[in-house]
């Protein structure tokens, strides 16, 4: 399965070179939220995410309280002349106060009802305005207890569910171990009830400190190899732009691969 991160305003240094040599080959970045906010680093993200060569995402913070079409169109509008191959739904409020939300005491909950309609709605509107794929993201326990009557039709979109299995220790260390000690201990995602395939699978949550980024990152896997990615992007494979930054080790590292490759003796 193939490594990608998702980032907002909380990664504010990214070093996407970096990522990129170490396998991450995709990013979801966070564009929107209601019709009220653009995140004030997603440019910032898109340009270094672009320049690194990674297949981009951009996703939407879903607030049922906020009219559907109003949020898809401030979406579209922010996101304009972007370089974005995908697009995420993000659907995980149910409160209804954003200031209930900030004091952790919430009494006022979003029916199930209307967080689905308001979720679907946004999408059905992309969806007359774009061609390239729409994705929802969530978790399983989230649609199940809040958004119900989305079971019905989520299978008919491709799912970027979140489900972490971890304990909440924060852990820093390099992608290398990352890869070979802490593979995730199940095999995928829990799935909404009437859902049977996920596509992204955000498996990490708030715990690894990873280099190219002094933040913590998600970590997602694509449900599939490169060349699949690719293709759900509709990307053109070797289209997209490889960073030419690299650090004096990366370079020497290379140089290495290439003379025990060739029999070279340096």
């Amino acid at each position: 399965m193939i490594l990608g991160i998702d980032v907002s305003r909380w990664q504010s240094k990214v070093d996407w070179a970096l990522l990129k040599s170490n396998g991450v080959e995709f990013v979801f970045i966070k564009a929107t939220q209601g019709n009220y906010m653009t995140d004030q680093m997603m440019v910032k993200h898109v340009e270094g995410a672009n320049k690194a060569g990674m297949i981009i995402g951009l996703y939407h913070w879903c607030d049922p309280t906020v009219d559907a079409v109003a949020q898809a169109e401030y979406f579209l509008n922010a996101v304009s002349g972007l370089p974005y191959k995908m697009i995420s739904a993000d659907v995980e409020q149910q409160w209804g106060d954003w200031k209930e939300w900030s004091n952790g005491r919430v009494t006022k909950i979003v029916s199930p009802s209307v967080i689905s309609q308001n979720a679907k709605t946004i999408l059905e509107t992309w969806a007359k305005r774009t061609k390239i794929p729409l994705i929802v993201y969530s978790r399983a326990s989230f649609i199940n207890t809040y958004a119900k009557p989305a079971q019905s039709w989520l299978p008919k979109y491709p799912l970027w569910m979140a489900h972490y299995p971890y304990n909440s220790t924060t852990v820093r260390t390099t992608w290398q171990n990352f890869s070979s000690t802490y593979k995730p201990s199940i095999a995928g995602p829990a799935l909404p009830s009437g859902s049977s395939k996920w596509t992204f699978w955000q498996f990490t949550g708030d715990k690894f400190i990873l280099p190219g980024c002094e933040s913590l990152l998600d970590i997602n896997y694509f449900n599939g190899d490169l060349i699949d990615l690719q293709k759900f992007a509709g990307v053109t494979p070797g289209s997209t732009t490889p960073s030419t930054t690299l650090t004096v080790e990366e370079r020497l590292a290379r140089l290495e691969a290439q003379a025990k490759a060739h029999g070279w003796t340096l």
